[in-house]
């Protein structure tokens, strides 16, 4: 063989030497940052478990929606479903208009009837009780009578006169 031959092939073999000397430092940084990686602290998450029972909730309201982003959520419609046999607003309308206006007139009626006295404060905390229990009795009675308003508006109204009274009746006695 003569000397240029060997010369080339040296100079091939280097030039395989290097380059496979570059992907091997390559590898090795890669490895590296795998194993910098391993090593961070990871946050792992096994288990969840909701216990709702255990929550005390006294008021709940507006909307849930599970797997929704605030994005998605934008360009979506009502999701509300309706819900059947539910009373006609017109019942609670007309019910809480009774308890604004003709209410009042009855509590004070009946603190003269008792000759028991009430301050505006406590007054208007009678009227707020009431107005709460308006929308169960309202069900309540729709489900009885089928919506009639005459068979749910009347004897609710009927039945606050009546509470009032036996609340006032009870005042008496505690003193």
């Amino acid at each position: 063989m003569d000397y240029s031959a060997i010369a080339f092939y040296v100079n091939q073999l280097q030039q395989h030497i290097q380059q496979l000397q570059k992907e091997v430092n390559s590898l090795e940084s890669r490895i590296l940052q795998l194993e910098q990686k391993e090593q961070s602290p990871k946050t792992t998450i096994e288990k969840l478990e909701y216990h709702f029972d255990q929550l005390k909730i006294e008021k709940l309201d507006g909307t849930l929606h599970i797997g929704i982003s605030p994005e998605e959520l934008n360009q979506t419609e009502d999701f509300s479903l309706p819900f059947p046999n539910q009373p006609p607003a017109s019942h609670f309308q007309e019910l809480n208009n009774y308890a604004d206006t003709e209410l009042p007139t009855y509590i004070r009626q009946l603190e003269e009837e008792y000759q028991y006295r009430l301050t505006d404060d406590y007054r208007q905390t009678l009227i707020d009780d009431v107005k709460k229990q308006l929308p169960g009795r309202i069900s309540y009675y729709a489900q009885q009578s089928g919506n009639d308003p005459n068979s749910v508006v009347q004897p609710i109204i009927k039945e606050l006169q009546l509470g009032l009274r036996k609340w006032f009746d009870q005042q008496l006695y505690k003193e």
